[in-house]
């Protein structure tokens, strides 16, 4: 008699839908000026500059009358989108729920999209005057080989904050993946009486000169980096990131996963954002 117990054996399958590598919501959105509920085509920042005081010279002089300096910067709101149908005989083929896993998969995909767009807008054309009528492109540059990184580049990369009299706090710098591994064979980087021991025990540099560190992947092409504070890049939103999940009647009644972003960024000033660009 033949053995046909193996034609019971219970099949193990899985219940969910496990995500490929990629990166997880937006690790740039908390580190620049935030607008919210913008309505428009475009958006303005306006932005008042220093003056200095004058000598008063004599008793009962006259009050001195001087206009601050006011500036003004625009940006552009785009609309981005996607969708992703589900039909309705692949969810009854599969023991997972893939409706879950789609929305995870969007909303993961909007985080990505927000980084893109701050990261272009640092090294990139900005917009200024009454109208931004005029444009300005970003001067304040270091050059640096990769694979050579060394203290005294990132030095050159904080003096230029620091000599436009950056504020200290909320300063970040984000790099791609190259620069910061590179930046872990520097012993300055990596010695105890710099940085932070539990950071490098996971092989991280979490806060070293002054700055965050954030490492992306979604850094362009021909830039290492970026070194800004907060309020050097603003931007702005209609309202919150849409992710729906809804019934197509005319599509056979399959599921969609639609996403929406409504959103622009504008580099506020130059002397905020440092670019570290491969030379």
């Amino acid at each position: 008699m033949p053995d046909t117990q193996n034609l019971i054996y219970a099949q193990a399958y899985s219940q969910n839908i496990m995500q490929l590598a990629q990166q997880k919501y937006s690790k740039l959105i908390n580190t620049v000026y935030m607008k919210p509920n913008v309505r428009g085509k475009t958006f303005f920042q306006d932005q008042i500059g220093s003056w200095a005081m004058e000598i008063k010279g004599s008793r009962n002089t006259q009050t001195p009358n001087n206009d601050p300096a006011l500036a003004r910067r625009m940006g552009i709101m785009v609309d981005y989108h996607d969708n992703r149908l589900l039909d309705r005989g692949d969810e009854l083929k599969t023991i997972s729920d893939p409706r879950s896993a789609y929305t995870i998969a969007a909303a993961q995909s909007l985080g990505r999209k927000i980084d893109d767009v701050i990261l272009a807008a640092m090294p990139g054309t900005a917009y200024y005057g009454e109208t931004g009528s005029s444009s300005t492109t970003n001067s304040n540059i270091v050059l640096a080989t990769v694979a050579s990184i060394t203290l005294a580049r990132i030095i050159a990369v904080k003096k230029k904050l620091d000599d436009s009299d950056v504020e200290m706090e909320d300063r970040y710098f984000v790099t791609n993946t190259t620069l910061l591994n590179n930046l872990l064979d520097v012993t300055e980087a990596t010695s105890a009486d710099y940085n932070s021991v539990k950071a490098l025990i996971r092989g991280e540099i979490d806060t070293w000169m002054g700055f965050k560190w954030i490492m992306s992947t979604r850094v362009p092409s021909g830039n290492i980096g970026f070194a800004y504070q907060k309020n050097g890049v603003c931007v702005a939103m209609a309202s919150a990131p849409m992710v729906r999940t809804d019934e197509r009647p005319d599509l056979s009644y399959s599921w969609q996963v639609y996403y929406e972003l409504n959103i622009g960024a504008v580099r506020l000033e130059e002397e905020k954002v440092v670019v570290l660009n491969e030379g």
